[in-house]
């Protein structure tokens, strides 16, 4: 019996969260593209993945077999995807895999433009980006799309409406195309439905993003259903928390740790004898690459990038005054009623940001880890931040995965550090679950 090939083009394609879902489920990502030079290069480095400048793409367009090289590796183009014509798109297909469709089209266009954190401005021209998932579906002839986004793409007024935006993203889904005479029928429209938590999934994170599904009209139906959630109170399993997300880790202090440090793995002793559960169990076996693993120079006997920034003794002492569960104004709260403002006045500064240093708590999966999370969170027992591994096992990140690029950028620098691009990325077992779904969706598509 041959075994079903799904293929699918990856659009802000980010470090490979979704790929790295997608891929543990065998599904296979031809082509993908993102802006950013560094997240370029986690992607490769860890999918084994070609790079592509776009400028040498677009002066070969029409003799891309001059550049091209003859492998199955995915293509990743470094540019603009407002640039990436469908004709580029297509002759890659063509020359380099000799295809000339895919079954999944996704994207998560960057939500700095509808997250509430930002100016969310009516005209700003990111609101459209999303649309080049939708063009680039119809010229592969897609059976489906996903765009994911963040919750505040509900809110997002447009001409004026409030939940405007996504009703501009339903009805360009829905609108006939005027070449392919097909639309992309929207899945579900209840936000309740494609507003998907990544805690209910297997990720110690509680993280809620919109997934939201089309698929070509030319079925006569949309065949997708979002998945069953697996985790929380009365589920398969219990929620992963943050205790059971760091396990395993070294102990380390507020400017220990390294790039390389020795490790040791112990989940599969530690669940015969009783001391975990099935389901950290499980998600270990995910962590440890028992279950999929991209990287042949993994070494279960050592962890990469758990390495915490050298804090000034000020800041030691400003995370030793914060609880869990509390961030900067709660602390300060607090200490006040307990008396202790000269700790306020000496160790925390005069403008709070709420958002900032909230220190998590052991027993609960984690806030949203975010492009800012080397300064939003502290770690739950130590008085530190956290380390690039840390956060990528809080968004599902398996151990054996590379990220490229330096540690520390100030946030609006162009280039994308570690932290940045973790915090940017689509969970991983969220992705993983939703590849289950388009399985079966196209499993009746085909039938």
């Amino acid at each position: 019996m041959s075994v079903m090939k799904i293929t699918y083009i990856d659009l802000f394609s980010g470090p490979g969260g979704l790929c790295t879902g997608f891929k543990s489920e065998g599904l296979i990502p031809r082509i993908a593209v993102d802006f950013s030079e560094h997240t370029v290069r986690t992607y490769a480095a860890s999918h084994n993945a070609e790079i592509y400048e776009l400028a040498n793409l677009i002066a070969n367009q029409g003799r891309l077999e001059t550049i091209l090289k003859k492998t199955d590796r995915t293509c990743i183009i470094h540019g603009d995807i407002n640039l990436v014509s469908d004709e580029i798109i297509l002759e890659i297909l063509l020359k380099k895999f000799n295809e000339t469709r895919v079954d999944i089209v996704t994207g998560g266009a960057p939500c700095e433009s509808f997250s509430m954190a930002g100016k969310r401005l009516e005209d700003d021209q990111r609101n459209d980006l999303f649309s080049n998932i939708v063009r680039i579906a119809h010229a592969t002839d897609a059976k489906f799309i996903l765009f994911e986004n963040v919750p505040g793409l509900l809110t997002k007024k447009r001409d004026g409406k409030t939940g405007g935006q996504i009703d501009y993203v339903f009805e360009e889904f829905e609108r006939v195309h005027p070449n392919t005479g097909h639309c992309y029928i929207v899945a579900n429209k209840n936000s309740s439905v494609y507003k998907c938590m990544s805690a209910d999934y297997g990720i110690p994170q509680k993280r809620e993003r919109l997934f939201i599904v089309g698929c070509s009209s030319k079925y006569g139906k949309c065949a997708f259903v979002y998945p069953e959630k697996t985790h929380g109170n009365g589920r398969t399993y219990p929620y992963i928390t943050v205790e059971d997300a760091f396990r395993y880790l070294p102990t380390i202090h507020s400017g220990g740790g390294a790039e390389v440090m020795p490790y040791s793995l112990d989940y599969e002793s530690d669940y015969k004898n009783g001391k975990i559960s099935q389901a950290v169990y499980v998600f270990f076996r995910f962590m440890g690459g028992a279950d999929y693993c991209e990287n042949d120079r993994y070494n279960t006997s050592t962890i990469t990038y758990h390495q915490s920034l050298n804090h000034r003794p000020y800041m030691i002492e400003r995370f030793k005054n914060i609880q869990q569960g509390e961030g900067m104004q709660s602390a300060m709260d607090r200490l006040a009623v307990e008396g202790r403002l000269d700790a306020v006045r000496k160790f925390f500064p005069n403008k709070i940001y709420s958002s900032r240093n909230r220190r998590l708590k052991s027993g609960e999966p984690s806030f949203t880890v975010t492009s800012h999370c080397l300064d939003e969170m502290t770690h739950p027992t130590e008085d530190r931040q956290l380390t690039p591994r840390e956060v990528a096992r809080l968004q599902g990140f398996p151990d054996w995965y590379c990220f490229e690029g330096p540690y520390v950028k100030f946030h609006s620098d162009p280039e994308q550090d570690k932290y940045e691009q973790i915090g940017d990325a689509i969970p991983v077992l969220m992705a993983k679950a939703l590849a289950k779904s388009f399985i079966e969706a196209i499993k009746k598509l085909n039938n």
